[in-house]
């Protein structure tokens, strides 16, 4: 597969986690680049990307720095964007990793960051919901399950099972804003459920998740396929994702 086709393949993807399409974008670019792909069509393709895939920050912020690199023609410089990323993800996991050990835990969709701390922790059992409509958290438990973990998989409708066989709530964002986050929607519903039954919330705030004044434009919750939920000449309200206060979480900042 070419760069550019991985670009385009990134640009619709609506199951991975933005961690993992980002990743993707980095590697996609070096291969485009190499391939001979000139840096303003390099440019517009990641600016196709960004208007595509406006719920992810973390997508945003690596694409504006890429764009910022190109511009300055320091492309040998793009890859080392990845290894920031992922140190900075391996230093979140492994503090969160501490907090679960010995903990059953309740989860929501699909993060990179989520799996890498469980993993890395001695955690008991895994509680995620399957995440309609893609049913990314199918994916997500398949994965946990292949890593040796205990997982427990349920419909979306479910999450009170999960928050009471749980000890924490473990998710990350999609977003963090001066005084919220965005996540899968259903996340401010653990969160409620995390306040009632007395338990931790923690999120994983990636810095590089963090939308500046000048990004946070960029930022929007679209409105998804009316097809998803009825095919019935009816008015219909998708969205896969939702504004939650931070003072319902524990942030662990990395």
């Amino acid at each position: 597969m070419s760069g550019v086709e991985k670009l385009r393949q990134c640009m619709k993807d609506r199951v991975r986690g933005s961690m993992d399409i980002t990743i993707g974008i980095i590697e996609a670019i070096n291969v485009a680049a190499k391939e001979g792909l000139s840096k303003d069509r390099l440019i517009k393709l990641l600016e196709k990307i960004v208007k595509n895939q406006p719920s992810m920050a973390l997508l945003i912020n690596i694409s504006f720095q890429i764009i910022d690199l190109l511009k300055k023609d320091q492309i040998d410089e793009i890859l080392l964007l990845k290894d920031n990323l992922l140190k900075a993800t391996n230093a979140l996991s492994e503090k969160a990793s501490k907090l679960l050990d010995n903990k059953s835990v309740c989860t929501i969709s699909n993060s990179k960051e989520v799996f890498d701390s469980i993993v890395k922790s001695h955690c008991k059992t895994v509680y995620v919901g399957v995440a309609h409509p893609k049913k990314e958290g199918e994916l997500f438990a398949l994965n946990l399950k292949n890593s040796g973990k205990k997982v427990v998989i349920f419909e979306d409708n479910n999450y009170l099972f999960g928050a009471k066989m749980c000890d924490v709530f473990l998710s990350s964002a999609d977003a963090i804003f001066d005084e919220a986050f965005v996540n899968k929607s259903q996340t401010f519903s653990l969160c409620l459920f995390a306040k009632y039954f007395n338990k931790p919330f923690y999120l994983l705030a990636n810095r590089y998740k963090y939308l500046s004044a000048d990004l946070k434009d960029y930022y929007k919750i679209l409105q998804m396929p009316c097809r998803e939920v009825t095919k019935k000449d009816l008015d219909v309200y998708n969205v896969y994702f939702e504004e939650i206060p931070l003072d319902l979480v524990i942030p662990i900042v990395g």
